[in-house]
């Protein structure tokens, strides 16, 4: 049985993340998040890559499924980049524990890429740590 893309997005954005005041669903919010929620989580960007391979009249073999995982740490506004680098840096830790916690959220395996990065949401930018998750499926 393969995963379906709900099923994926469903489990990112369920994702509990150690010090993230809330968790946003159906995409980023559209409007400015205030700083007493910070730091904040949603995905965007769902996609899949799939490839299939025909051997002996047989149709078969794995898809992936990719979305970011995105937590908004700090609004950069608050000009305290030394601190926010710090506390971004510590939610990536928050974050691979995790990704490395929930298991195989696909039929198959799953993997993921970290980074810390700006991100905005709503106009405004934030200090944000970016897991690209990838999810391995049978076809």
């Amino acid at each position: 049985m393969s995963t379906t893309y709900r099923s994926f997005v469903d489990a990112l954005e369920a994702l509990d993340i150690s010090g993230v005041n809330r968790q946003y669903d159906q995409g980023p919010p559209i409007a400015q998040v205030g700083v007493a929620d910070c730091p904040f989580q949603y995905v965007r960007y769902p996609g899949s890559d799939e490839e299939r391979a025909i051997v002996f009249g047989e149709q078969g073999g794995y898809y992936e499924m990719h979305a970011d995982l995105v937590v908004c740490v700090e609004p950069v506004g608050q000009n305290v980049g030394p601190e926010n680098f710090d506390d971004t840096v510590d939610m990536m830790d928050a974050v691979q524990t995790a990704l490395q916690g929930m298991g195989c959220i696909t039929d198959s395996k799953s993997a993921w890429n970290l980074k810390q990065t700006i991100d905005t949401v709503a106009g405004q930018e934030y200090w944000a740590v970016v897991a690209q998750v990838r999810g391995y499926s049978v076809g």
